[in-house]
Order: structure tokens, then C-alpha cells, then sequence
């Protein structure tokens, strides 16, 4: 198992997401909505397919018990929506 910094939450059993900094500007805009209207919910797996996808990860299966985004996660969609206009 990696050593995880105090806050980091633990990986699920799959691994933790790749880095949101690859996928968050990628991922389409619906499905960022969707994440920013409820960010500590499990992301469906059809966004974790989605995110996989973007960051060409294919032999990954996705987690039927869901992914939730870690603090850190949470912080960079944070600081990303107060950057970006949202009109």
C-alpha cells in the first residue's frame, strides 16, 4: 500500500484516481456540473469510465462500490471554479 500523506484519504481497492489536474480540465462540462453540484458523493462509473478514458487507462476496472473525491480533490475544484467564469 503507498504512504499516504496525513490528509489524503486511503485509495480504494482499484487505486485512487489519477491525478485531477490531468483530467479535471479535459472532462466535459456536464460532468464537471455534475461532480460540482455534489463533490463529496460517489462519482457514477460512468464518470470514473469517462476519467479513465481521458487518461487512457484501460485495464482499470472501474469500482462498483464507487470513488469519492479526496480533500485535495475537492480543494483544486474549488479553486478552479472561483478561476474560472461560470456564465
Amino acid at each position: 500500500m503507498p504512504v499516504l500523506e496525513p490528509d489524503q484519504d486511503a485509495p480504494t481497492r482499484s487505486g485512487p484516481l489519477p491525478s485531477i489536474g490531468v483530467w479535471w480540465p479535459m472532462l466535459e462540462a456536464p460532468l464537471q456540473r455534475e461532480i460540482l453540484e455534489h463533490p463529496t458523493a460517489p462519482l457514477r462509473m460512468g464518470v470514473v469510465r469517462r476519467i479513465y478514458d481521458l487518461c487512457e487507462i484501460e485495464a482499470r476496472p472501474v469500482p462498483r462500490s464507487g470513488v469519492r473525491l479526496g480533500p485535495n480533490e475537492r480543494a483544486y475544484i474549488a479553486g478552479w471554479v472561483h478561476a474560472v467564469d461560470w456564465t
